[in-house]
């Protein structure tokens, strides 16, 4: 594909690159007709790429489109580049959450917590619009300058009621590290596939690795087939237990036992704090501990330093008595003139 900076088509000029990925280039435009900017996805031409491929993409902007949500990238429209085609979005000035996660390797509660409560308003509106976004990840997660956060990428997103079935692993849409079991095995998805794979962003968030973290993607494959991830306190002691439980019910390989959507999680998740943590918990405990142990030690010291007055006392009133026997026995000695 043909660098595109400098280029103009359809009002926009082309101006940097944002990001590339498997489907495409990420461009960021001048939008000169209403002096904005805008962030313009490329789809990368390749074998399956055809007329029917930009037929599909136009049918999927316009589901995409409606999707106008605080914590969503808003897509804007689709422009035809000779021979690709071009997803205009609103730009959103900040980082990824990937990149974000490169440089600090993994997060505090407090902003996991933070970060993960405002995909999860986002994530929702989209299921409840019939939209399934199928490549949830941290790169696709956006953290703007001001804290808000924003879905972005929906290129390959899925309507329900137009979705078709995968047919083999193979086919699977996404990145290795986050998509579900269900999407490995090329069966039907739902929203519940997008809970799995935020359930794994959740993960990397905490530990700073995702849940089965292996150099080939068939031995990622097989993991998220049949593995169990450790537990996220396993990593990190200063992360509440509940929280572990939560991310680990959204991992389950059984569909059934997932929670059944994202304002469950969210509900649940508001009320988690830091303070009930594994540290904190074992901590507290060993303040307990330590209380009863000072106690103790102190009745303990009180004993004996009672035990050695009454010593001391006993001591001294038997070499008194000692003494006024010696000199009793001085007097009554007819050598004692």
């Amino acid at each position: 594909m043909q660098n595109l900076i400098g280029k103009y088509f359809y009002g926009f000029q082309f101006t940097d690159i944002i990001g590339e990925g498997g489907m495409g280039i990420v461009y960021k435009a001048r939008d000169l007709k209403l002096d904005r900017n805008v962030a313009i996805k490329v789809i990368q031409p390749n074998k399956s790429f055809s007329f029917r491929s930009i037929k599909k993409f136009r049918k999927e902007a316009k589901h995409q489109a409606r999707l106008i949500h605080p914590n969503i990238v808003t897509v804007l429209e689709l422009i035809e580049l000779e021979s690709s085609i071009g997803i205009v979005m609103e730009f959103v000035d900040g980082e990824d959450l990937g990149t974000i996660l490169q440089k600090n390797k993994r997060l505090d509660f407090a902003k996991t917590k933070e970060i993960l409560l405002q995909v999860l308003i986002g994530l929702d509106f989209a299921h409840s619009q019939g939209i399934i976004h199928r490549d949830i990840k941290p790169s696709n997660i956006i953290i703007r300058k001001d804290g808000v956060v924003k879905i972005a990428d929906f290129g390959i997103a899925k309507s329900v009621e137009d979705f078709e079935t995968m047919t083999t692993a193979s086919n699977a849409v996404g990145t290795s590290y986050y998509i579900s079991p269900e999407q490995f095995r090329g069966e039907k998805i739902s929203h519940l596939s997008d809970i799995y794979s935020l359930g794994c962003t959740a993960y990397e968030m905490a530990t700073g690795f995702p849940p089965f973290y292996y150099q080939t993607s068939s031995q990622v494959m097989y993991a998220h087939l049949n593995d169990i991830p450790a537990p996220i306190e396993s990593w990190r002691k200063d992360y509440p237990i509940a929280f572990n439980n939560l991310i680990m019910k959204t991992l389950e390989k059984d569909l059934r036992f997932r929670p059944k959507s994202c304002q469950v999680i969210y509900d649940q998740l508001i009320n988690i704090t830091a303070d009930n943590s594994f540290y904190n918990n074992v901590h507290s405990k060993n303040v307990i501990t330590t209380g009863k142990n000072s106690f103790i030690y102190k009745l303990i010291k009180l004993i004996l330093i009672l035990l050695t007055l009454a010593i001391s006392y006993l001591v001294i009133k038997n070499v008194k008595i000692h003494q006024d026997e010696k000199e009793k026995t001085n007097l009554s000695s007819p050598f004692s003139k």
